[in-house]
């Protein structure tokens, strides 16, 4: 006899409807329906309201039928060793136990892919960050063990000529801070990836988040090094942004010290920011600002509309009066700069620095090179 043929022959023999034993277990009616007929099996603590519903041990509930077949002894043994975790892990465990049941099928708030963006830079090469909706790069060992690893051997990258790219997975508070950066995974190719030419990146579907969630279903991004072209499975939401603008390169990368007190900052973007239509717009997309939050006025420096160089795809922030020395400093690109394209960039961009000396100045006198 199975568990829901089970919990309705004992139901019924006490009288009870499920209606009423909704109430007594502190469950809703259809979940005892949909339990009774198969469709639902339950979770460690849905068993024990049901037992304590019913009037009868966890034991009684279960039957002998149930507790005799092969698996009775691990089970058993695994009850046993649940008594002797502490609550707050026996909580996770539970958890994590209803996870299997439910986390490859469709509900509630899946994990999910939330952003894509290239990064250029001559500091660390070409690189790619994938950004999901809740913790997939700081999992908690208590919870998930070795979650992490897990997760960043879910990755693989290929040529179009399907020979497979190595790749360095790097959790994203490895690069910065904050609560993004247990969403993110940086995907770095060990070698150099030749431009023109298309490259798959995979995700796995068994991608699991701190929460237990799962991505649920495998995820391909076909791409260039210049632009994104195609991701599946399709999203709406996330095609219609990243089939988009990207921040290809910067003169000051994210981490540098010593930068000179007086640098402008010159950003260069994979699309034409300074049209007519979106110029009044990207204006105000950019803030600085130092680690203690102070805000720095800064003016954002464009080529004329009717540019028709690759000065088109660059702004310049330049602040209004020297930066303090040996300061750090955060530089956010807002995710609604728009290209000309009518593509915006998506997400957030954060440039983290720290001045050096007040006697550095943006121009080496070493070499007479400029840094900006």
């Amino acid at each position: 006899m199975n568990f829901g043929n089970r919990l309705k022959q004992i139901r019924e023999s006490r009288m009870l409807s499920t209606s009423k034993l909704s109430k007594q277990a502190g469950l809703s009616q259809s979940f005892i329906w949909r339990m009774e007929s198969g469709e639902k099996q339950p979770t460690l603590e849905t068993l024990k309201k049901l037992s304590q519903g019913l009037g009868m041990s966890l034991g009684e509930l279960l039957g002998e039928e149930l507790l005799s077949e092969p698996e009775s002894t691990k089970i058993n043994r695994i009850i046993s060793n649940i008594r002797k975790l502490p609550v707050e892990q026996v909580d996770a465990l539970d958890l994590f136990i209803a996870s299997l049941s439910s986390g490859h099928s469709a509900g509630e708030n899946p994990l999910t892919l939330q952003a894509i963006n290239f990064n250029h830079t001559n500091k660390d090469g070409f690189e790619i960050e994938l950004v999901f909706s809740a913790n997939v790069s700081a999992i908690m060992e208590h919870r998930i063990p070795d979650g992490t690893k897990r997760n960043m051997a879910g990755f693989h990258l290929f040529d179009d000529g399907m020979k497979e790219v190595p790749i360095d997975v790097i959790p994203g508070n490895k690069r910065t801070f904050g609560k993004k950066a247990e969403k993110t995974f940086i995907i770095k190719p060990r070698l150099r990836l030749d431009d023109g030419r298309t490259y798959k990146l995979t995700i796995s579907k068994l991608l699991q988040a701190n929460n237990y969630k799962y991505l649920k279903e495998n995820h391909t991004i076909m791409f260039s090094t210049s632009e994104i072209i195609d991701i599946k499975p399709f999203n709406k939401k996330l095609c219609s942004a990243y089939l988009s603008l990207t921040l290809d390169g910067s003169n000051i990368v994210s981490g540098n010290e010593n930068i000179p007190v007086n640098t402008d900052i010159k950003l260069t973007f994979s699309n034409n920011v300074i049209t007519n239509a979106v110029r009044k717009h990207n204006l105000q997309c950019f803030s600085l600002e130092s680690s203690k939050k102070q805000p720095v006025e800064i003016d954002v420096i464009m080529a004329e509309p009717n540019d028709n160089s690759e000065k088109k795809k660059e702004i310049i922030i330049h602040p209004r009066q020297g930066l303090h020395s040996n300061t750090a400093y955060i530089l956010t690109i807002s995710e609604s700069l728009q290209g000309g394209n009518q593509k915006l960039l998506g997400t957030d961009k954060i440039i983290t620095f720290t001045t050096g000396d007040a006697n550095i100045t943006s121009t080496d006198e070493k070499d007479g090179s400029s840094i900006a």
